[in-house]
Formats: C-alpha cells, sequence, structure tokens
C-alpha cells in the first residue's frame, strides 16, 4: 500500500497558491507556512510534523529567490526531500553546494522550471529538432515579457524571469547537440515592467537554396496557436489536469517513488537544467550590457 504524502509549502505568495491548489487535486495533503518566522520556525520543529510512519513528506519552497539557498539546505539537513521554486539558489557556487548536499544526504533535491515540463515546450521540441537537421541554425532569441508586480523584485530581472529561458535554452542544446553552437546568435530580452505579456522563442535557420526557415513558439497559455514555422501553425491545447505546474509535479512525485540508486540518477538531470540557468544568469549578471 502506498504511503500517504504529505507537503509542506514554505511560502504563501502566488507561486505557493498555485502549487498548494494543484497538489491538492493530485491527493496530496498540505500544510502552508508562511514568513520568515513561520518558515523558520518550522524548520527548526518539522521532526514534530513527520511522526506518521504511515505517511511520507516533503517540502515544497516557494518563497523569495533570495531565500532558497537558505532554506533549501536547511530542509536537506532536517531530512527533508525538496522541490524549489526557480532558480536553485542565485549563485553558481552555491546551486553546486546544495546539489552535492542533497547527494551526501540522499535526498530528493528538485528545481520547478515549469515551462521546460510545458506541453507547449514539449510537444514543439521535434519540429525544432527536424528544422536543425535539415538546415543550419542561425540565431535563437528569446522575449520575455511581464505586468509590473513587487513579486521577485528581491532579485534582478535575470534571476526572477531570465531563468525561465535559460532552463528552455538547456533544452534546445541537448535535443539539437550536433550543431555548432558557437556559431549560434542567441539573445535574450528580458522586460519585467511591460505593459503586455510575451513568451516568445523565435529559431532563424539558413537553407541552402537561400530560404529563411524559421521555427517561432509562443509559451503564452492563453494564445491559441502555439507553434508556428515556415510551413504552418500548429495548436497545442493545455487543459487543467496538464499544464505546466502539474506536469512538474507529477514528475517530482515520481521520483519520490524511484528507489534511491534510480531516483539520484534521474534527479541529475533536472539538476543540470537547473543548474545551467544558474550558471547563465550569473554569466549574464556580470556582462555591462545584460539585463537588470
Amino acid at each position: 500500500m502506498a504511503k500517504k504524502r504529505i507537503g509542506f509549502i514554505l511560502g504563501s505568495g502566488h507561486m505557493g497558491k498555485i502549487h498548494q491548489q494543484h497538489l491538492e487535486v493530485q491527493g496530496i495533503e498540505v500544510h502552508p507556512f508562511d514568513g520568515i518566522e513561520d518558515c523558520h520556525a518550522f524548520l527548526r520543529e518539522c521532526k514534530k510534523y513527520t511522526q506518521d510512519p504511515e505517511a511520507s513528506y516533503f517540502v515544497l519552497i516557494a518563497t523569495p529567490a533570495s531565500t532558497h539557498y537558505e532554506y533549501v539546505k536547511s530542509a536537506l539537513e532536517h531530512g527533508l526531500d525538496v522541490f524549489v521554486e526557480k532558480p536553485l539558489a542565485t549563485s553558481l557556487a552555491d546551486a553546486e553546494e546544495l546539489i552535492q548536499f542533497a547527494k551526501e544526504h540522499q535526498r530528493l533535491l528538485f528545481v520547478g522550471h515549469s515551462e521546460y515540463y510545458s506541453n507547449a515546450f514539449e510537444k514543439s521540441k521535434p519540429f525544432f529538432l527536424d528544422l536543425c537537421k535539415q538546415f543550419s541554425l542561425e540565431s535563437l532569441s528569446f522575449v520575455r515579457y511581464n505586468a509590473p508586480s513587487e513579486r521577485g523584485k528581491d532579485v534582478s530581472t535575470v534571476w526572477d524571469i531570465g531563468v525561465h529561458d535559460y532552463a528552455l535554452f538547456y533544452g534546445l542544446k541537448q535535443i539539437a547537440q550536433f550543431t555548432d553552437w558557437r556559431k549560434v546568435q542567441v539573445t535574450f530580452d528580458e522586460d519585467r515592467d511591460s505593459a503586455y505579456p510575451i513568451r516568445m522563442i523565435y529559431a532563424t535557420f539558413h537553407g541552402k537554396d537561400r530560404s529563411r526557415p524559421f521555427w517561432r513558439l509562443d509559451l503564452n497559455p492563453s494564445h491559441s496557436i502555439t507553434l508556428k514555422t515556415h510551413k504552418g501553425s500548429v495548436q497545442i491545447p493545455t487543459d487543467a489536469s496538464t499544464d505546466a505546474i502539474s506536469n512538474e509535479q507529477r514528475e517530482f512525485l515520481r521520483l519520490l517513488d524511484l528507489p534511491l540508486a534510480e531516483r539520484e540518477k534521474e534527479m541529475f538531470l533536472n539538476l543540470e537544467v537547473a543548474r545551467f540557468a544558474v550558471q547563465t544568469a550569473e554569466l549574464y549578471s556580470t556582462r555591462p550590457n545584460s539585463p537588470k
């Protein structure tokens, strides 16, 4: 008989509430904590919340990005499996320390890069791969404009919204490893104070006949046409049971059910995405012309 699952959510803001709603739909018992004092108190006293031998426990961290390192490390120290919202940490050194810490403590550490697990991204990748096989990839542009919000303002744009696109960039690089990426112009255009939202990836190719094939993925869930190429358009619907948050939560719960050795191997597939996103954010943070 499968153990009862109980999740503790640190952070009851926008993302914390979304995660709670999705976990409860999947039959997970959820206990939220919010505010610095309550979150620290839970981590100090978590053993009193985890006494049921018939239950399996984990913590989901949806606090401001600048607190992720501290909360993740503390949760791992207390023997809890961890799902943390992106970014894993706000420096590469801290991210690598947490990855090693999870391995040493034999705990699951999973980073929520939701769009990486979205139907739109997953089902658009074969089209991108097919074009990469046929033509030379010239440029890859990521555009992400968000409406003004106080959420995420504890860190710069690259750590708040840029990490979404850095994870997606990693995914595209992985499926087209034969591409000479040194010759591809990659740009990121990010703005979290826009009058209108945009979530777009645009790739251009060079054909031998001087044609200009392209691949454009629209990640805005409210738009009906998700993918456009030079050959036409594809609509990829997302319903309530297969949206990005549900998909990434299911992946986390799947990993929790795996035997330790197998789980560790698959965990590092997720963590390599998260590590790359942190590494890229750190790189862009130190460039004078990078997004701020």
